[in-house]
């Protein structure tokens, strides 16, 4: 099943990577604020604030809903809700930003909250006392809200990857029944059996082989490959491929390098891109994918005649880790220190809106996602056996680092990844080269964000 292609040399990559990263951070530079980010105390609740808020009507109830109780129970508030396209809404916000026309409170997916407030344009909770709120939410929903120890958002909606797998390919590769097989405890394990999988085909599947698993890969997954590359570092004992202050690559450090070779093995056992319809029609034993698709795989498992199961994030040692990446939307408030009674408006709505479990469950439940508060969670609608292995998941979640140059980082690791699903280098060795070789362009891309910031890190 191994594909035997030609490894690309490492010094091609680094170069590649140098120039994706620095080009980007060419083009990220404009409009940078400095000075104070602080949300004021609130004085009084009058005026009115803008809302941008992306997505489809079923999208809009919640918040138009809590603008609604908002205003009714301060009627000398005002707040227009404005619809924005999802597409792009990040450089929207951000041209906004830079323009000073930017609305008071915006949707931000948490990957981009520290890059705003690196560049100063969201304001921080942490002078008004908002940290007091930590109890209310998820752990691993609070803390990405974070950068240089100040708050800078609050959690509205999440979703996370654990593991779908197809109980009926499961049971015929361990010659048992579907009630009785057995899933990896560690990574032998896992290789072992997706090997068993691969086994099952023969001359009649040439056309329509089985795999042990499907790993993000291929065109248009970068995103979904990143995610997956930061899960098995976690479950390889990391805490990430930057650190805590992400000024620092940890790319070529012994979790991350185990990671890819990890990812490089089984390589052998994945179709070449992602295949979430060979997964679909029982062709595939394992899958990481979120919430959303719970519906889809019941569906498809009827039609094709396969057994779908679910499991938190196959641990790479006994007992070890089973992080796998979140997806997670914040509320922010834009940095407008010329009106800071209205930054201290937009953020108490912010609260309002984030705090309240009708509203976090309104927004999450129609699109299969899972609120950031605690005791939303606990709602009879996330009570079913599989939507408890996703609330167990989301405490193991993975944060993507939310780092000025992300974006590029996020496109260089998508692009790691599906080299390393395609099987293109040549060992393992050659795959901890080129983790080094990345690690060392990521760390010349920081390093020129940082380094001539030493003003804003004192702050």
């Amino acid at each position: 099943m191994k594909r035997k292609l030609i490894a690309t040399a490492s010094v091609i990559v680094a170069a590649t990577l140098f120039l994706v990263l620095t080009g980007f951070i060419a083009s990220f530079k404009f409009g940078k604020r400095s000075g104070a980010d602080d949300i004021p105390v609130l004085e009084e609740r009058s005026g009115t604030i803008t809302v941008w808020w992306p997505g489809s009507d079923t999208e809009r109830k919640a918040i138009d809903k809590a603008a609604s109780d908002y205003t009714a129970l301060y009627p000398e508030v005002t707040i227009n809700v404005i619809g924005q396209q999802t597409a792009d809404f990040y450089s929207a916000y951000t041209l906004a930003c830079a323009g000073n026309s930017a609305p008071d409170i915006a949707y931000i997916d948490h990957v981009f909250v520290q890059a705003l407030a690196f560049e100063g344009y969201i304001a921080n909770f942490t002078s008004a006392g908002y940290e007091d709120l930590e109890e209310l939410f998820v752990p691993s929903l609070w803390t990405p809200g974070f950068y240089n120890e100040k708050l800078y958002a609050l959690p509205m909606s999440a979703n996370v990857l654990a593991t779908v797998y197809n109980k009926t390919l499961i049971a015929r590769a361990q010659n048992t029944t579907t009630d009785n097989i057995r899933l990896p405890q560690n990574y032998d394990e896992f290789v072992t059996l997706c090997g068993q999988i691969t086994a099952l085909n023969d001359e009649t599947t040439q056309n329509d082989p089985y795999y042990g698993l499907t790993l993000p890969s291929g065109s248009g997954n970068n995103s979904m490959a990143a995610m997956s590359f930061l899960g098995y570092v976690n479950r390889c004992g990391g805490e990430g491929i930057l650190s805590g202050d992400l000024q620092t690559s940890l790319l070529e450090g012994e979790a991350s390098i185990s990671a890819a070779q990890k990812i490089f093995k089984l390589g052998e056992y994945c179709p070449a891109s992602f295949s979430e319809a060979v997964f679909e029609k029982g062709k595939i034993g394992f899958i990481e994918m979120g919430p959303w698709k719970i519906a889809d795989y019941e569906s498809y498992s009827q039609r094709y005649g396969w057994e779908v199961g679910y499991t938190t994030a196959l641990p790479f040692t006994e007992g070890g880790n089973r992080g796998a990446a979140i997806g997670l939307y914040d509320l922010v408030v834009t940095n407008k220190q010329s009106e800071p009674q209205k930054m201290a408006l937009a953020a108490d709505f912010a609260k309002f809106v984030t705090t309240n479990d009708e509203y976090q469950l309104m927004f999450a439940t129609p699109q299969n996602l899972i609120p950031a508060t605690q005791t939303a969670g606990q709602d009879s609608f996330y009570s079913g056996e599989v939507w408890q292995v996703y609330i167990e998941q989301l405490r193991n979640g993975v944060a993507r680092p939310g780092s000025p140059v992300w974006s590029s980082i996020e496109s260089t690791l998508g692009n790691f990844v599906t080299k390393l699903v395609q099987q293109k280098f040549r060992n393992e060795k050659d795959v901890a080269m080129n983790c080094i070789a990345y690690s060392a362009q990521i760390q010349e891309a920081l390093d020129d964000i940082y380094g001539g910031n030493t003003e804003k890190e004192e702050q």
